[in-house]
Formats: C-alpha cells, sequence, structure tokens
C-alpha cells in the first residue's frame, strides 16, 4: 500500500514537475489577462526551484541529477515509445536528452534499443541497474515532499492537489 502511494506520488510529482517546467519555459509568453494570476509564475517558479535543489540535495548520494532522476521516472510510469517523445513530454531540447541519455547509459541505468515500429528511431528502458534504483528515487522524492510540506494540515495537502490536478487538466 505505501509502495503504490508512493509510486502515485512519483508519477504526480514527474506530472506536475514536467508541466511546471513547461509553464515555467513559457510564462515569458503568456500575457496575463486575469489579475488573480500576477505574480503566479514567480511564485511557481520559485517553488518549483525549491523543490528541485531539495531534491538535487537528496539524489546526491546516488549520483543522478534532477533531469536524470525525471527521465528514469518517466521510464518507469510512463513508458514513451521514442525519445522524441520523452523529449515532447518532458519539454527537453533533443540534444540535451542525448546526452543524459549517455550519461544514464554509461551509468547502467538505461539501454536505447532500435524501435520495432521505426527502424530510425529508438526507445530507451531502464536496465535492472535502473529499476533497482527507481525505489530509491522514489523514496527520495517523498522525503523532500514531507519536508516541504511539514507546515500543511492534511486539508492544505489534499487542497493543493485538487489545485494542482485543475491545473494539470487545463494544460
Amino acid at each position: 500500500m505505501v509502495r503504490a502511494q508512493t509510486e502515485t506520488h512519483c508519477r504526480y510529482l514527474g506530472s506536475a514537475l514536467t508541466a511546471l517546467q513547461a509553464a515555467m519555459a513559457t510564462s515569458h509568453l503568456v500575457q496575463r489577462e486575469q489579475p488573480s494570476a500576477a505574480g503566479l509564475d514567480a511564485l511557481m517558479e520559485q517553488a518549483h526551484a525549491v523543490i528541485l535543489d531539495a531534491l538535487n540535495q537528496e539524489l546526491q548520494v546516488l549520483d543522478i541529477t534532477t533531469a536524470q532522476y525525471v527521465i528514469i521516472v518517466n521510464l518507469a510510469n510512463a513508458r514513451p515509445e521514442s525519445i522524441a517523445a520523452l523529449c515532447k513530454l518532458l519539454a527537453y531540447d533533443p540534444g540535451a536528452m542525448s546526452r543524459m541519455v549517455r550519461r544514464l547509459e554509461r551509468k547502467g541505468l538505461v539501454t536505447r534499443l532500435r524501435s520495432p515500429a521505426n527502424s530510425r528511431a529508438f526507445t530507451l528502458e531502464l536496465t535492472a541497474a535502473g529499476w533497482s534504483v527507481y525505489p530509491q528515487l522514489t523514496a527520495c522524492i517523498t522525503r523532500v515532499l514531507d519536508q516541504v510540506l511539514a507546515d500543511f494540515t492534511p486539508d492544505e495537502t489534499r487542497k493543493l492537489k485538487q489545485l494542482l490536478h485543475k491545473l494539470l487538466s487545463k494544460i
């Protein structure tokens, strides 16, 4: 039960981080028409930075960056059909993605395979080592979220989840 909740947390956080990254990448392009949204982009960017900084600290012992974490978690949960689809999902530059994938391959955490559907495309899969590090990654994000949300009441945490779900449904 705890493992299922942790995996759900990780999938949810991975989606939320991806949405926040996409929102931050395009926030300068969006014209604010609603006064209630004023300053929200800065708050979202600060929250994103705090979570990423705390996660980076947790991941150091595993020699994994947050960008690599996001790739591993998405490979474990979303199973994108190609590297290009993963780039699109995460809003990552293909060149940067290639470099991160090479690092993860050198660490033995992922493997690149030719796509059975398209011989010019590649898919990524977690290796046995990648699957074995995955529970440690979920433990890291759980510690970070517990720390970040420590001062939240259960009702505030539920409300935050509801609002994030609502935000994600619009993106």
